[in-house]
């Protein structure tokens, strides 16, 4: 991991200089790839503030923590930093897994082809009303039925907002 240290205000140190790198450093275990890491120490009034952009392969993590001490900003920012880079992990496994079981999913049906039964079938003589009934007490999604008034083919069906369709053939 490459690590830049810079400081505003103050005076950067080689203790504070090797505490950043030992502990920004640490940081390596916790990253799959190649890191890049920009500290800014600064003091402010009362207030020492340790900033941290962290670039690991193009996603960027940014950090600010501040204290009446240099050292306990930096151990703030350290934990920060590794919360932020667990959750990102994390997010890039579920992002991996997601898309593996899409792959999965999608692979399945090419595999099987659908399989086609013929059936056949003589229409029976009723009326619609007669129709709708059968429909209703067999749970079926459809009926067919040659109309005993017109003499033609007809489907009856359910629509999802419970009304009946009809269908006549010419």
């Amino acid at each position: 991991m490459k690590i830049t240290i810079s400081a505003k205000n103050t005076e950067l140190t080689p203790s504070l200089k090797e505490y950043v790198e030992k502990k920004i450093g640490r940081l390596q275990r916790k990253i799959d790839g190649t890191a890049h890491a920009d500290v800014v120490l600064k003091v402010e009034k009362y207030r020492h503030i340790a900033d941290v952009n962290l670039n690991i392969e193009g996603e960027l993590i940014k950090a600010t923590e501040s204290s009446k001490d240099m050292f306990t900003s930096i151990d703030l920012v350290y934990e920060v930093l590794e919360k932020q880079i667990e959750k990102m992990k994390d997010k890039l496994y579920k992002s991996k897994r997601r898309q593996s079981q899409q792959g999965q999913f999608t692979e399945a049906p090419t595999e099987r082809e659908p399989i086609i039964v013929e059936e056949e079938f003589i229409p029976k003589p009723l009326t619609v009303e007669e129709a709708i009934m059968k429909l209703n007490e067999e749970d079926k999604h459809f009926v067919v039925f040659n109309n005993s008034e017109n003499g033609k083919v007809c489907v009856v069906y359910k629509k999802k907002n419970g009304d009946y369709g009809y269908i006549v053939t010419r």
